[in-house]
Formats: C-alpha cells, sequence, structure tokens
C-alpha cells in the first residue's frame, strides 16, 4: 500500500484528493503547521496522519518523508483571498516557492530518490490570451503570471529529487464545496445570474473530480512533465451561467457587471474574472486520461445534483 503526503491537504483540491485516495485503499497524511484531527473513519477527507513543518522556519518533521512514497504539494494561500496589496503579492508567491524549496531541501538530503511528486500549479502561468495555449508556450504578462512563474520555477528542482515529477497547471475548478463556482453564483440564490464584463470571457474550466481522478491517474501510470488540467471543452463566463440557469430549470435576471465596477471592488485582481484564455487539454488526453466530465452541462448538472 503507498503511503501519500499531502500538503495543502485542508484546501478543497486537498480534501477532495485524500476522501478518494482514502476510498481506494491509500494511507494518507498531511503536512500542517499546527497539530489536526486524523485517524477519523467516518471522514474520509481527514488525513491518517499529521506531520508538522513550519516553512518561514526551516523545519520539516523528517519522518514524513520517511514513511511516504508519493508527495501531492499543494500548499500556498488563496490567490483570490484577500486584495492584491504589494505585501499579499509577496505572501502568495512565497507561501508556494518556499514551502517548496524546504520539500527539495529535505528530499536532497535524503540518502536516494524515493519519491514520485505530484505538484499544483496554475492556468494563470499564460497569461490571458485567445489562441489555443499549449503546455509548450511561454509564461504571459501580469501578476498571475509572474506568480505562478516564480512557482513552477521552484517546483522544477523536484526533477531533480524525485523519481518521477509531474506538475498540473489547474484551471478554473467547479466544486459545490468552495472555489470559483459558488463564488460565481452567490447571487442566484436571489434570482440574479452576474455575467462579467460582457461575459464573453474564455475560462478554461475543470470539475473537481477530474483534478482528482487525473492526480489518481498521475500516480498510477508513468507520466512525468507539465500538463494542463483543463476541460477539452472551454467555455464562456457567459456560457456557464446560462447552463446554470437551463440546468436549474429556474427564472433569474441576467445582469452584466462593467469591468469598471468589477476593477473597483477587485482591483488588479478583476484580472482572475477578466481575462479570457483557451488552454489546450490535449497533452494529458494523448497520455491516456479519459474526462469524467468533459462538457460543462455534464459538470453542472453532477454539480447540481450533489
Amino acid at each position: 500500500m503507498q503511503h501519500i503526503l499531502i500538503t495543502g491537504g485542508s484546501g478543497l483540491l486537498g480534501r477532495a484528493i485524500t476522501a478518494q485516495l482514502h476510498a481506494l485503499g491509500y494511507r494518507v497524511a498531511w503536512m500542517s503547521r499546527r497539530i489536526r484531527p486524523a485517524g477519523n473513519s467516518k471522514d474520509l477527507a481527514l488525513p491518517d496522519k499529521v506531520f508538522l513543518w513550519n516553512p518561514e522556519s526551516g523545519h520539516l518533521d523528517p519522518e514524513a518523508l520517511s514513511w511516504s512514497d508519493v508527495i501531492i504539494h499543494l500548499a500556498g494561500e488563496g490567490i483570490a483571498d484577500k486584495r492584491w496589496t504589494p505585501s499579499r503579492k509577496k505572501i502568495i508567491i512565497e507561501s508556494r516557492t518556499k514551502t517548496t524549496e524546504l520539500l527539495v531541501s529535505a528530499m536532497r538530503a535524503l540518502p536516494q530518490k524515493k519519491h514520485l511528486v505530484i505538484a499544483a500549479s496554475a492556468i494563470g502561468f499564460y497569461g490571458p490570451s485567445e489562441k489555443l495555449l499549449l503546455e509548450s508556450d511561454p509564461t504571459g504578462n501580469g501578476f498571475l503570471a509572474y506568480s505562478v512563474n516564480e512557482w513552477e520555477k521552484a517546483t522544477a528542482n523536484f526533477e531533480d529529487v524525485a523519481l518521477r515529477a509531474v506538475t498540473f497547471r489547474i484551471g478554473i475548478v467547479l466544486s459545490k464545496n468552495g472555489g470559483a463556482y459558488p463564488q460565481l453564483l452567490q447571487t442566484a440564490m436571489i434570482r440574479v445570474l452576474p455575467f462579467l464584463g460582457n461575459g464573453k470571457q474564455m475560462y478554461p474550466w475543470i470539475h473537481v473530480d477530474d483534478v482528482v481522478d487525473m492526480v489518481l491517474f498521475a500516480i498510477s501510470h508513468p507520466v512525468s512533465g507539465t500538463f494542463n488540467a483543463v476541460s477539452p471543452n472551454p467555455v464562456t463566463q457567459a456560457a456557464i451561467m446560462n447552463t446554470y440557469g437551463d440546468v436549474t430549470s429556474g427564472w433569474y435576471l441576467k445582469i452584466p457587471v462593467p469591468k469598471f465596477i468589477i476593477r473597483l471592488l477587485l482591483g488588479e485582481m478583476a484580472d482572475m474574472v477578466l481575462l479570457t484564455q483557451m488552454v489546450s487539454a490535449e497533452k494529458i488526453i494523448t497520455a491516456g486520461y479519459k474526462f469524467k466530465f468533459p462538457d460543462i452541462n455534464a459538470a453542472i448538472r453532477d454539480l447540481e445534483k450533489k
């Protein structure tokens, strides 16, 4: 039985991955800055073990690496949690780079390579673009692209210290339990669906179950390198709103929210909801991955039945 160590385990993806790994019989541990509940068989989203680390001070419990066979590296401050002040930008970047540097340093000190490492990244790497973006394309402009590029410079070092390393550039994750989906639909309860700007910006989305399954695919298949974790069928922001309305069979007032209002409310963070991206899923499909939810209608129907 493989032992899986997850950083950032308490987040949306970490809990979803933990639950599915447990359902398949894996043992799962989290890296954490504090003691957390563990070993609760009633909640599959909780780990079997918790190991302590402190990236700021450089502490990492060495037993975490000796115990584990696979490391799933998800740690990082939420990029949409607060406005992007200069100090917040620094926290966003360092929460990713410093945790990565600590893991790489600890792995380099091992007597031999023993781990598969699966690292999270983000499609923000590419910046805005209307052309189809491949994993081989260069990074783009703006803070999102800069921060993800710095993140990937750090995670690239896993290739030197791991038996195998995989990086997933994750798109807009659709889940009822957090992330972008509830934020986009927070006015649906008052029968209002917002179109952000003109709503025509392309969103490279992915159902949370497909993110989880891609991680499992990387564990069980000999793939390596960088893959876009996005649906093969990106849609506009307006299409997501319209599909939600169709799936829930309700009457909604559809209101455009002008770009200048979004920028007043969010500042530079408005780039997250206003930029358009066309991101290819061809590489992961060619590697053999089969999407559970390749189209937006099936994805939202699944989310709304849960």
